[in-house]
């Protein structure tokens, strides 16, 4: 596939910007600071067309956060300016070049798939492989910590590799180098950045080892095999793989028979939610971190809910 080109010219059509403008209002849950973004919406907008024409942005402050559920995670949030300017990289730079060379298996963060797209194809490949081996194995792999492992030199390699554009390239390169840990959750570009940055897995596995059956959701991912053996040949030359990439995998990361049963994406195989006894334990986890003032109550009262609807 040939590297884009003439990309950022695009970040400062003011279609675009407004587009992304009203993306960002209607998406950002403080409807106190989206109010008071629109009351000036032509000088904010003006004000991202001169940044983004003068090719003088710099990233702004983040504002840092921790969340616990379903496990602590360092999160990030920005200001409305940097969220529109987020979202125009996104939409204009990160997706007409990185989204057509991503597999069809790797499901994370794309217009109709998602999670449910990766339930749905994991299901498709039990019953599949039921009717075709009868036994079967899966190889369940989770990276460790993966959006903080994210080498910025590894990924500005690969993003060279598929962007021509000069300065395309400086203002995704200044968004990477804006935190020092890997990518910043909570970022669009980051979503986008985290899927493609495994593209080059997603081909080993489907191409080099032929494995037919494949299914990846960000860094949760399952291949299927009728051969326990060949799985364990695959995990090692897995593991060898991301070392290249400067990533490891989760010691949870193991084979599993067609028999056992597992979680992936908070699902059973049989597509059922989490153990109610998974959910009980969450809920105490919860309830000492209300106690311990890690979280706020309003935080608690919203996981009780949420799991009574899905477990009544």
């Amino acid at each position: 596939m040939k590297r884009k080109n003439n990309l950022y010219q695009q970040l400062y059509n003011f279609e675009n910007i407004i587009n992304a403008y009203d993306e960002v209002c209607k998406n950002t849950k403080n409807k106190r600071k989206v109010a008071n973004y629109k009351q000036y919406k032509c000088i904010y907008i003006s004000r991202i067309y001169d940044t983004l024409i003068n090719k003088n942005y710099t990233v702004g402050p983040y504002n840092i956060f921790n969340i616990y559920e379903p496990k602590k995670r360092r999160i990030v949030s920005q200001n409305m300016h940097d969220k529109v300017i987020n979202h125009l990289v996104s939409r204009q730079i990160l997706y007409p070049a990185l989204l057509p060379c991503l597999v069809d298996s790797n499901v994370a963060s794309r217009k109709g798939l998602g999670t449910r797209k990766g339930l749905e194809l994991a299901s498709n490949f039990h019953r599949t492989c039921k009717t075709k081996y009868g036994n079967y194995y899966i190889l369940k792999c989770d990276i460790s910590k993966f959006f903080a492992s994210i080498d910025h030199e590894v990924l500005k390699q690969k993003l060279r590799r598929k962007i021509k554009d000069k300065d395309a390239l400086d203002i995704v390169f200044s968004i990477i180098d804006s935190d020092t840990d890997g990518l910043s959750i909570g970022n669009m570009t980051s979503q986008v950045l985290a899927i493609f940055y495994l593209n080059d897995l997603d081909h080993f596995i489907k191409e080099d080892l032929q494995i037919k059956y494949y299914v990846r959701y960000q860094d949760d991912f399952l291949l299927f095999h009728h051969s326990k053996q060949y799985l364990t040949y695959c995990l090692k030359q897995i593991k060898n793989f991301l070392e290249k990439e400067h990533l490891t995998l989760n010691p949870k990361t193991r084979i599993y028979s067609h028999k056992n049963n597992f979680i992936f994406l908070g699902r059973d195989k049989a597509g059922n939610y989490a153990k109610h006894r998974d959910i009980n334990r969450r809920l105490k986890k919860k309830l000492y971190l209300y106690k311990n003032n890690f979280i706020s109550l309003n935080s608690l009262t919203s996981s009780y809910i949420c799991y009574h609807s899905l477990c009544p």
